[in-house]
């Protein structure tokens, strides 16, 4: 039962375990109260950024993904901004990602929420897909136990046809949204319209998370939208 105690002249209000794991909650994110009644309130998770952190979220924008580097990004922001920064990633609404191409040096990357936020002023809203795949809304796993608890989770998103679920030639479990799908996937598709692509150079032009691009292409070659010519090269079918 979580429970309040005096700290300094602050109130902390203290969460325990099993709450804490179901919102997904770590140090640093952002919790709002609700009263539900005069003698009761719930928390929720907060996916709202500040005045300050959209200014950094701005910058961080106008920097080309492939320079995102931390020298960049560092030379961009000013102390307080870096700061900023740092509890942005907190949050999830900034991964440092070091896969693929930026394996030997790491480029920050802005997750999708966020950055529907930053380009529309539409906010990031908690539900059950979000709980599952945390800010992402893509899962790679080779334990079939683990997809199926997934899709057992989100079983009236997958019946509405919102969750889509493949395994690859390589036994990995690859589990995405229709809306990711729909976003991420229409850029494969425009990448690949100049002839056949290997991965990596697939994840420059896009601009993602390599493993987010192997997720949508394994969806689109398993629709037959695509087809894998050889190990990691693909066309359009």
């Amino acid at each position: 039962m979580p429970r309040v105690e005096l700290r300094g002249r602050e109130l902390w209000v203290l969460i325990p375990e099993d709450i804490a794991s179901a919102l997904a909650l770590d140090e640093g994110n952002a919790v709002s109260f609700e009263m539900l009644d005069k003698e009761l309130a719930g928390i929720r998770k907060s996916h709202a950024v500040e005045g300050d952190e959209l200014t950094v979220l701005k910058k961080l924008n106008d920097i080309k993904f492939a320079e995102r580097t931390k020298e960049k990004v560092r030379s961009v922001l000013v102390d307080e901004e870096q700061r900023l920064l740092g509890k942005l990633v907190k949050k999830g609404a900034v991964q440092f990602y070091e896969g693929g191409k930026y394996k030997d040096r790491g480029v920050y990357s802005i997750s999708k929420d966020y950055y529907t936020f930053l380009t529309t002023g539409k906010k990031p809203t908690g539900n059950i897909i979000e709980k599952v795949f945390g800010q992402r809304k893509y899962l790679v796993t080779e334990s079939k136990e683990r997809a199926r608890e997934v899709m057992l989770q989100l079983d009236k998103e997958v019946k509405e046809g919102n969750v889509v679920s493949v395994m690859g030639f390589n036994k990995k479990i690859y589990i995405t949204t229709k809306e990711v799908l729909d976003s991420v996937g229409s850029k494969v598709v425009a990448a690949l319209e100049g002839g056949e692509m290997g991965i990596d150079k697939i994840t420059e032009m896009c601009g993602d998370e390599g493993e987010l691009i192997r997720t949508v292409l394994e969806v689109l070659r398993e629709s037959g939208d695509v087809i894998e010519k050889r190990d990691g090269v693909y066309a359009l079918a």
